[in-house]
């Protein structure tokens, strides 16, 4: 009888202190996509790429060219010639693939560190909006096995974002 009343008693603490706790779910992914500054830097960062696409087959088109040529002109020119013109199409597309991989990489590195920052911004509305409303706490949907939709704060946290960059 005691060990069932000590059992008792041990599980009605935590029950009583749960009923104070409130949990939110949030979606950074979302966040970072729909807010207005998410998607004004998804934006500036898609411009970015189609320009650096833009230079990049426009290089590829030099290239093409030149190797167009030397089929046309090949029963004229000299092995000499053929060879020097050979190398030369090759530096050039060894030198276009090491500019598309310097691109991918630079541009990788904008779209890290701009997410970070604007991660960092968001975290600190979701604090804010934590506090705010009295949450115990708040973690991101990634994290959580489950979560009913009635503690998602996404939207909210969106719109205070939103608010924020006015």
């Amino acid at each position: 009888m005691l060990l069932v009343s000590a059992l008792w008693l041990g599980s009605a603490g935590p029950a009583e202190a749960a009923q104070g706790v409130k949990i939110g779910i949030v979606d950074l992914q979302q966040v970072l996509l729909q807010s207005q500054r998410g998607t004004a830097l998804k934006q500036k960062l898609d411009q970015e790429r189609n320009g650096r696409r833009k230079d990049l087959e426009s290089r590829q088109q030099e290239v093409v060219k030149l190797q167009t040529d030397l089929e046309k002109q090949a029963s004229v020119l000299s092995e000499q010639a053929k060879r020097e013109k050979r190398e030369a199409i090759e530096r050039k597309g060894r030198e276009l693939q090491r500019l598309a991989e310097d691109a991918d990489r630079e541009l990788g590195k904008k779209v890290r560190d701009a997410e970070l920052d604007v991660t960092r911004e968001i975290l600190q509305v979701v604090q804010e909006y934590g506090k705010d409303q009295g949450f115990t706490f708040i973690m991101e949907r990634s994290n959580a096995v489950y979560a009913a939709d009635s503690v998602d704060v996404t939207a909210e946290v969106i719109k205070r974002y939103d608010a924020k960059g006015k």
